[in-house]
């Protein structure tokens, strides 16, 4: 099963990065999931402190659009390399959401969200650092 599979399968309507029309909805569609999860979290384990602080950041970066991701993505070039490449962190990041929702104690809850954070950031890398799009004619190109 490849991770773009997978993905569709456990986010229902999960778009593809391959497709630029998709792009925006698929940040927010990976966003919302780990969000729930990371909610869901607050309320069985209700953490308190630093990792309270640390949660309400992550849920609060998960509820609203990455302009940076969006910027991003709107001038990379969406090769097969770099679709594959992000499909394989969104997974890690829907295997993330299950180790939060899994977790039982607060310092398994803190390994996942030092998780989150990291691929979420390397996410972001990985677009923000692509080669830029052909956007001659309007068009995203896709090799």
């Amino acid at each position: 099963m490849t991770d773009l599979d997978l993905l569709k399968g456990r986010i229902p309507g999960y778009g593809d990065y391959a497709d630029a029309d998709a792009r925006h909805q698929v940040d927010r569609q990976i966003r919302a999931w780990l969000g729930e999860a990371l909610s869901e979290a607050r309320d069985r384990l209700k953490p308190g402190g630093a990792l309270a602080e640390r949660l309400d950041g992550l849920i609060l970066r998960c509820e609203f659009s990455d302009y940076r991701v969006i910027r991003a993505a709107d001038h990379a070039r969406f090769g097969r390399e770099l679709v594959d490449h992000v499909h394989a962190l969104d997974r890690r990041i829907v295997e993330i959401g299950d180790a939060v929702r899994a977790a039982a104690a607060p310092d398994q809850l803190a390994t996942a969200l030092d998780d989150a954070a990291r691929v979420l950031d390397e996410r972001f890398g990985a677009i923000a650092d692509a080669p830029a799009a052909d956007h001659r004619g309007g068009q995203h190109s896709a090799t």
